[in-house]
Formats: structure tokens, sequence, C-alpha cells
């Protein structure tokens, strides 16, 4: 779907927080939209920033991310399920794992009109992967077929087969050809703002706004509302 840059031209729009209140003041969103959200890898769709959403006024469909299974071909399959069975939506908004399959399912609907909020999206993951398990246990895994990994404040592992590593592999850098608008924590040591920037660079008409905060956010969901804004009247 072609669409106009947000501000015009072809440069890449990078926001650190500072910079972006020092130059422009955005008006809130004064309608109450609906959006889809599409939670990470060890979240539920009992989400905190489901929550957050509803306060504003949105209406929120959660997206049952793990309906299908957990790797990212499945978790995307999930995101197009609601998307082709419950829209139109005003606005698809993914965190991490999930802002990777709302990126990957909006790619693969060029031809909808679809206005995209990524919190810390988890691009080049099977590079993260690799990068917080190192060799020896990448190998062991492909020789074992599966491999535990321990979520935090989970009280079983999750064991996860090979395919879960090889499905992310095409998946890992989609195509953004939607308006769209990226939340990226300076401090986030889970998915480095690095891979933020090197899709955003890729796709010079998306917004990367930087705040000072860790991989949860959780100190920045207010700029939800004018990256909303922003992508909306793109």
């Amino acid at each position: 779907m072609p669409f106009r840059p947000l501000f015009g031209g072809t440069s890449p729009v990078v926001w650190r927080c500072s910079e972006r209140e020092e130059t422009m003041s955005l008006e809130p969103l004064l309608w109450t939209m609906k959006v889809t959200f599409a939670h990470g890898l060890w979240s539920s769709t009992d989400s905190s920033k489901a929550a957050w959403m509803r306060a504003q006024g949105w209406e929120v469909v959660v997206v049952d991310m793990r309906k299908f299974g957990w790797d990212q071909l499945s978790q995307t399959r999930a995101v197009l399920d609601v998307i082709d069975e419950h829209g139109p939506f005003d606005l698809l908004v993914g965190s991490s794992f999930g802002g990777l399959a709302t990126a990957n399912a909006a790619a693969q609907r060029p031809h909808l009109d679809l206005r995209l909020v990524l919190l810390a999206p988890a691009f080049g993951y099977p590079e993260l992967v690799t990068s917080t398990l190192g060799t020896d246990a990448m190998l062991a895994w492909e020789t074992n077929g599966e491999h535990a990994f321990h979520p935090p404040g989970w009280d079983e592992p999750v064991v996860l087969p090979w395919s879960f590593f090889e499905r992310s592999r095409p998946l890992a850098w989609p195509a953004l050809p939607h308006p769209t608008a990226i939340l990226h924590g300076s401090a986030d040591d889970v998915v480095p703002l690095e891979n933020s920037q090197r899709a955003q660079a890729a796709h010079p008409h998306t917004v990367l706004r930087v705040v000072d905060d860790g991989h949860r956010l959780h100190e920045s969901l207010n700029e939800l509302v004018s990256l909303a804004d922003l992508v909306m009247k793109a």
C-alpha cells in the first residue's frame, strides 16, 4: 500500500524523547480506537499493557498468541487470524516477540489499510537467541531436538523443539509496508536498540522513538498515545 512518509522526504526519522518534547507537542487521541495487542513470548493475554490501553478508552482485542503454537510462524498466524476475522482495526500494537509477529502479519496484508505501533519488537530473533544461549547450547538444541527455557516467574520450564528456531529464520526481518512507529528503550537488555535502528534504517518512512527505559517499557506507555496519533495521521 503506497503512502507518504510521516514527515515527508525519505530520511530516517529517529527521535529521542527529550528531543521530541522540545520540538513538537501532539494532541492526544480524542476518539475511541479499536486496536489489536500481541503480547510477548513469555507474557499472556492478561497483559498490563492491554489494561493500560483499555484505560485510555481504546477497544483492545488481545491476540491469543499461543493459539497455534509457540513459534513465530504460528504466532504470526494468530495475529492474521484476528486481523482477518475481527477487523478492520485502527491500530495494530505488538510487544517484543508479539511485535515481530505483528510486523510479519501486516507484511502479509500489504493491501489493507493498517497502522502499527511496535514496542521493542524482536527483530533479528534468531541472532538474539543464538547470542543469549551461546554456540554450545545451540548445537545441543539442534542435536537433541529440543531445549528447555525457564521464563522469569514461571514454575515450569517451557520445552521448545528445534523447529521453533528454524521457523524464525525467514521471519526475522519483515518488510514494513504500512505506516509504522517503533518504541524502544535505550536500556533494553533483551532486544538491543540497534535491532530497531536497523529495521528503521531499512524502512525510512517509519518512526523510531527512543526512550530512557528497559525492555518492558513500563515507564513509557504514555508514548503510545502520540505514536498512535502519528501513524493514524500518516
